[in-house]
Order: C-alpha cells, then sequence, then structure tokens
C-alpha cells in the first residue's frame, strides 16, 4: 500500500489492515563511470514495487528518503552528501510520526552502505519510544544469497550493476564498465579514501555484470525480505532453542 496514493481518511480507514511500514533509503552518488547517480535509489525502488505486486495488502511504503551519507564518494561529480547526525535526526522523526500515525513497526530498506551508522543511531532511539525497527541492508544482509549469482560483490560493481541492468537496461552504459581490485584491509579512515579505494568510483568488477543476473538476484531477495516483513507483523524476533 503506497502511502501517498491515498488520501488521509482513506490512509486512516485502512490503517488496521498493517502496522508495518518500509521506509526505502538510498543516495544520491557516483557509481563508476557506467551507473546513473540514482542506483542506490532504484534498488530499494524496484524491491518496494515487487513487495507491492506480491504482499501489496500487508505493508505501508513509504515515500523513498532520496538522499544520504556519502562523504567517501564526495570526491567525484554528482555526488550528493549528507553527514550521518544530519540523515540520523530526519530519519527519527519521519519513523516517529509515522508511529504517531498508527504504524509502529518500522523496516528500513537501505540501499547504500554510507547510511548504516545513522540507520543505526536512528533505530535505537527509536525502540526506546515503542517503535519496533529493523534495517535491510540488501546487499550485506543477504550477500550469501546473491553470492549464488554472482562472483563477487561491490560499489557499482557485478551486484549493482546487474541489479540497475534489471531495473533499466538503458541507463546503464556497458561500455563504460570499468573493474577495480582494491579491497580496504581493515576499516581504517584517512585522507582521500574515496579516490583512492573507489578508484573511478568503483569497487569489484562491473564487467560481469548482465540483467539475466539482476533478475535473478531481485526475485530471490524479494522472498526473503517478505520473510523479514512476516516476521515483523508476527513479532517473531527470535528463536528458542
Amino acid at each position: 500500500m503506497y502511502m501517498v496514493n491515498y488520501t488521509s481518511d482513506d490512509f486512516k480507514s485502512n490503517l488496521s489492515k498493517s502496522q508495518v511500514v518500509i521506509i526505502p533509503i538510498g543516495s544520491v552518488e557516483a557509481h563508476g563511470h557506467h551507473l546513473p547517480l540514482g542506483t542506490d535509489v532504484f534498488s530499494p525502488r524496484l524491491f518496494c514495487e515487487l513487495l507491492e505486486k506480491k504482499i501489496g495488502g500487508e505493508i505501508w511504503i513509504a515515500p523513498e528518503v532520496p538522499y544520504g551519507q556519502s562523504f567517501d564518494l564526495s570526491v567525484y561529480p554528482g555526488t550528493i552528501h549528507v553527514p550521518s547526525q544530519v540523515l540520523a535526526e530526519y530519519l527519527f522523526y519521519v519513523a516517529k510520526s509515522m508511529a504517531d500515525n498508527g504504524i509502529k513497526k518500522v523496516i528500513f530498506l537501505n540501499g547504500h552502505g554510507g547510511n548504516i551508522n545513522a540507520l543505526n543511531l536512528t533505530s535505537e532511539r527509536l525502540m526506546t519510544l515503542g517503535i519496533d525497527v529493523t534495517i535491510i541492508n540488501w546487499w550485506l544482509d543477504f550477500s550469501k544469497e546473491i553470492l549464488t549469482v554472482t562472483e563477487g560483490q561491490g560499489h557499482a560493481g557485478e551486484d549493482e550493476t546487474s541489479a540497475i541492468l534489471y531495473y533499466d537496461e538503458k541507463l546503464v552504459q556497458m561500455d563504460k564498465a570499468m573493474k577495480n581490485t582494491k579491497r580496504p584491509t581493515f576499516r581504517v579512515y584517512f585522507k582521500d579514501r574515496g579516490k583512492v579505494i573507489y578508484e573511478n568510483a568503483l569497487s569489484g568488477d562491473a564487467t560481469l555484470a548482465t540483467r539475466e543476473k539482476g533478475e535473478k538476484i531481485f526475485k530471490l531477495l524479494v522472498d526473503k525480505i517478505i520473510q523479514v516483513v512476516h516476521a515483523m507483523k508476527d513479532e517473531k524476533y527470535y528463536t528458542e532453542e
């Protein structure tokens, strides 16, 4: 149920259908020379479209948040960077207002790694208000499943490029796809990190991407996301041995 398609009255009358909302979050950021700036927006958007088709009556779908924390890639043209503390504050009040409207179970569907710190901070604050929150970092949480389809992963790499080829292959310039094998040896912050580690604004091997791989990724992962939705709905937050 796309929230923005409902009138205020219709939202109120349909509120009893679901206590769960999914909030897609992305970034406007350089993704190599071959992918659009909206890559991290488009993947969550497509997941939401698939969710609407499969379980649309079971979940509210909020408008996407397009901007994110993109400090590392801000050295490349077109990247819009919002500091983590600002993003965290904004997302907190978005989710709090959802709860004020009666939707007290929130799924943040994240398309961008730079947003993780902000999402963690936001979730910790929200749970103290009695709001149930989970974060899905789709490329990270379902890495095992993705690697049954692709040989590797990376920023604008094989998995992301395949995803956008499936979303809209007209947006992808595969003749500009490149490969960057650099990997940080550990979590370290240093000057010009973005230029050095994410040379040409990518990591991994984008040349291996195909539309078919992207289709397999989305079909595989949307079912995993549905499992999370159902777990939130039923409050199955843990298991006991």
